[in-house]
């Protein structure tokens, strides 16, 4: 079964999913960041950025448990 998020950590998955390489991620509010951090969908990449991961991408995908 999915984890539960909230439509703004969606929202946000979804935007951070569409970053290319090299490309700056766009502006998490900390409560967003800490949701996904929360749910290893996203790694710290540094400066207080994130970015997403496989299993990020996977929940994007629909192929979670």
């Amino acid at each position: 079964m999915s984890k539960s998020l909230s439509p703004e950590a969606v929202e946000a998955l979804r935007r951070l999913n569409d970053v290319g390489v090299g490309q700056q991620a766009p502006a998490l509010t900390s409560s967003v960041s800490a949701e996904l951090l929360a749910g290893g969908l996203v790694a710290e990449a540094g400066s207080g950025e994130v970015e997403i991961t496989c299993n990020g991408r996977q929940y994007l995908s629909g192929d979670c448990d």
